[in-house]
């Protein structure tokens, strides 16, 4: 064993078949609250480490066997594994903080590699038997920066074997320092990027038309800078009206990419039968025309003023929503030049829309990044807590249910006018079981941003779910009839809706249209759909995709859905149509 975890500090009185059997009992153990790749990622180490391979873990290799990153991975400017590492060493140290000495065989990862340590309980070591973990390679440079020592089973050590430790901590101690020195001068030091601004540019018009661009101007600028996406400034009055959004300046040791600008040039016009907005969007660093646009709408009975309202909050959804024209054009910038801060932000905001997983753990772990160095931009946290959700980490770990609630909390300290921190606020409420505050929470963010359908999507799908049927549903309605593409959640509770209701070929094809192997709720509606159908092919087909999707996963899907919120009757009536198919809830995992 020693000889082949060559260099590796190697715990010696413990047997294999030991230490296994303390692998398994933890990882059936529901008090290790842990997540499905926190599992997978121990499991690894302790077979490599068994199988003598121990010397050859590093981040890179995690990152391509455990987390499923391409060949392409650079532990270099992605960190997922090592935030992953730190993550299962907190969720080891809380486990045997809560169990104490009931457990006589602990199994521990120190910091700076990633070789598990079995440690006899009863006797831990004293400092002076505590040796010092070998040093990484370049490449994992960041992971040797403050690394305690790593505790392994108690052996006395001749004096020699001692010097030798202190000097590879010396040597560990001058890599950290010429790391340290050197950071500001790499490539890949971390770039650090703001929202986008956009500069509104109204054009003027002659005799009574004046006016009426006066208010179109005034009214965009309101419309655009309730969306915590952008910035807005009006140029005409030299006034950042983007207070409300809750922006926060950055002020940090990483470079400083800065806000890209974005001007809007718009030309409104009216007549007895139309009003009509021509509008295009110029990049003010190289004036660069970079989309262009005209919409508009019939005069009827809601008045003149209304009618201009109803046709500039269109533009204004579509230019700075979720699907907007700016944030695509932020998205693809980001994928060119890569940044922390807002990039991460523009990265979980895609990652949740498709509902990626892969994608999410990136974006996972650039927004932890991001909070090292920008631990008060409230977006940055809005968005970290909303993937903690969305990836189910704190749905299976009350100390990561904990933390979320933390962050959003304080993104609404920081932005008590941002729509995007009460959304936060309210999933991570809701996921702790505290639904009516979390309801507030929506409710909150619908009035302060009533233009935004991805609100009154989100808010509606949980109260849907929650068994308030009636006002989820009526939410999603409105989320749908205000904007040009169906918003996921509004979908899913329209098609809960339809099943719910006995429509099931309605149900199926809502389904269909939202189809995600990684998506649980969707994939297990249309199989269910499709079962009170008999058709059993199309069933057993997104069974199929969704089994192997969700491979290795040790929660059952009934399970996953009462974690969610889903009320009993609405987890009943889904397993009658997966009965019908042929399967039954509380067996698919």
């Amino acid at each position: 064993m020693e000889a082949r975890n060559a260099g590796q500090a190697v715990p010696g009185a413990v047997a294999e078949c030991d230490a296994r059997a303390a692998l398994d009992r933890i990882l059936a153990d529901s008090q290790f609250h842990a997540t499905e790749r926190h599992r997978k990622l121990l499991r690894y180490l302790v077979d490599e480490f068994f199988a003598g391979r121990s010397g050859q873990v590093k981040a890179y290799t995690i990152a391509i066997d455990v987390f499923g990153r391409p060949a392409s991975f650079d532990p270099a400017t992605d960190p997922i594994v090592r935030v992953e590492a730190s993550r299962l060493r907190a969720a080891l140290t809380q486990y045997y903080d809560t169990v104490g000495e009931k457990v006589g065989l602990r199994i521990e990862l120190p910091k700076g590699n990633y070789v598990p340590h079995f440690v006899v309980s009863d006797h831990l070591p004293d400092p002076s038997e505590i040796a010092t973990p070998p040093t990484e390679t370049a490449s994992d440079l960041e992971e040797l920066i403050d690394v305690p020592p790593a505790i392994v089973q108690p052996k006395r050590r001749p004096f020699g074997l001692i010097a030798v430790a202190v000097a590879v901590a010396g040597a560990a101690a001058m890599t950290g320092a010429f790391y340290l020195s050197v950071v500001e001068r790499l490539p890949w030091q971390p770039v650090l990027s703001a929202k986008p601004t956009i500069v509104i540019d109204v054009a003027a018009g002659s005799g009574v038309g004046d006016e009426m661009q006066r208010k179109a101007g005034d009214y965009l600028v309101h419309a655009l800078s309730q969306f915590s996406a952008v910035r807005t400034l009006a140029p005409a009055a030299g006034v950042d009206v983007a207070s409300i959004t809750g922006w926060v300046a950055p002020a940090s040791p990483v470079k400083l990419q800065g806000s890209k600008e974005y001007r809007l040039s718009v030309a409104y016009s009216a007549d007895i039968n139309e009003h009509q907005v021509s509008w295009q969007v110029v990049d003010a660093q190289s004036n660069e025309a970079l989309r262009a646009g005209t919409a508009k709408a019939d005069i009827d009975n809601g008045g003149e003023r209304a009618v201009q309202e109803k046709l500039l909050a269109r533009l204004a959804r579509s230019l700075a929503g979720e699907e907007g024209v700016i944030v695509s054009l932020e998205a693809a910038r980001q994928l060119v030049s890569p940044s922390i801060g807002y990039g991460c932000v523009l990265l979980a905001d895609v990652a949740l829309a498709r509902i990626d997983p892969e994608a999410m753990a990136s974006a996972h772990a650039c927004l932890e990044q991001s909070v090292t160095y920008q631990a008060t931009d409230p977006d940055v946290l809005a968005s970290l807590a909303m993937v903690l959700v969305a990836t189910g980490e704190a749905n299976a770990s009350p100390t990561v249910a904990a933390r979320a609630i933390k962050l959003a909390d304080k993104a609404v300290a920081l932005a008590p006018q941002s729509s995007q921190s009460y959304i936060a606020q309210m999933q991570a409420r809701f996921v702790a079981g505290d639904t009516e505050a979390a309801f507030m929470s929506g409710r909150r963010a619908v009035a302060l941003n009533p233009l935004d359908d991805a609100i009154p999507a989100r808010l509606g799908l949980l109260l849907f779910v929650s068994g308030q049927y009636s006002e989820g549903a009526s939410l999603a309605r409105v989320a749908q009839a205000g904007c040009e593409y169906m918003h996921h959640d509004a979908a899913l509770t329209l098609a809960l809706e339809d099943y719910r209701n006995g429509k099931y070929r309605e149900a199926l094809t809502r389904a269909r249209q939202l189809a995600n192997p990684a998506d649980t709720a969707v994939n297990l509606l249309r199989m269910a759909a499709a079962g009170q159908l008999g058709l059993t092919r199309e069933a057993t087909s997104a069974l199929d995709g969704w089994q192997w999707n969700k491979a290795g996963s040790t929660r059952s899907a009934e399970s996953e859905l009462a974690a969610r919120g889903y009320t009993p009757e609405l987890i009943a009536l889904l397993d009658d149509g997966l009965g019908k198919a042929g399967v039954r809830l509380a067996g698919l995992h």
